[in-house]
């Protein structure tokens, strides 16, 4: 995966268009119940990580921990050559089936590769773009895909991550709703449920892993998810509506997600920033 020079159009991914995308990919039942954990939160992150990665068509994209998740099949069909990197091979296998379910002329390529986020099959440096969306917290030894991430990033190169946030220390995870098990500091587990570890970033946590080892440069950090979005929401008894009725969450990121980022300054449970590679 090498660079190359970029003369296509520039791609756009507004929040309605991840609506009508993930329509196309899953069927008209999403808008009713989603899956692959589409909801508000999505319709926030994918148009953030494809605006900060200044994407053009013919771009390549490595899609840190896609899991089941449709951004790599948006990109794909905004021209945009996409490298699923997913540990788990089923999930990959999916993957691979959604794209040959779905695929259209015009579509960017799509590269399946099962491989683990702290040991990438990637030549030093050779990556321009790389994209983790609500990723990285769940990976134990977030050092090692930290470590990782800065090696495959090349020159120049830009990285848009989404991570979960506190200003201090977090000693609960939807408290009273699931059972979460702290493990560590700001990292737990949700209780009967592998592969549920989930882990809550400091500032200085961020410098420590992702900053700092490889010197890059750290863009504006925005949030999202304060007071009405996650604390009278999602982590609250209201969150049984999370996977339901799509389009309510089209109009929270359009009207509510704007207005709370502009006044409310209490903490956000995710915090969305760029890296890159001086």
């Amino acid at each position: 995966m090498t660079t190359h020079d970029r003369v296509g159009s520039p791609v756009r991914l507004p929040a309605w268009r991840t609506v009508v995308y993930e329509v196309a990919l899953n069927g008209w039942r999403i808008l009713r119940e989603t899956v692959n954990d589409f909801s508000l939160w999505r319709i926030i992150e994918y148009p953030w990580a494809t605006k900060a990665l200044e994407l053009r068509r013919g771009d390549l994209v490595l899609d840190v921990g896609s899991g089941t998740s449709s951004y790599p099949h948006m990109l794909a069909k905004e021209g945009v050559d996409v490298v699923v990197l997913e540990l788990d091979a089923a999930r990959v296998r999916w993957q691979l089936a959604k794209r040959r379910a779905t695929a259209r002329p015009g579509d960017g390529r799509f590269f399946p590769l099962v491989a683990s986020a702290t040991q990438m099959p990637i030549r030093d440096g050779s990556v321009a773009r790389i994209a983790a969306v609500s990723s990285l917290e769940h990976i134990p030894d977030d050092v090692a895909a930290g470590r990782e991430l800065g090696r495959v990033l090349a020159p120049g190169g830009i990285a848009a991550l989404t991570l979960p946030y506190t200003r201090s220390e977090r000693r609960a995870f939807f408290a009273g709703i699931r059972r979460f098990v702290q493990v560590e500091p700001n990292a737990f587990v949700q209780e009967g449920k592998a592969g549920s570890f989930f882990r809550f970033y400091t500032d200085e946590d961020l410098q420590r892993v992702y900053v700092r080892p490889w010197g890059l440069a750290m863009g504006r950090i925005s949030g999202f998810g304060r007071s009405l979005l996650n604390w009278r929401y999602h982590e609250t008894r209201m969150t049984r509506y999370w996977r339901r009725f799509v389009l309510k969450d089209l109009l929270l990121a359009w009207i509510v997600h704007p207005l709370e980022e502009r006044f409310d300054r209490s903490e956000p449970l995710y915090v969305m920033f760029t890296l890159r590679k001086r």
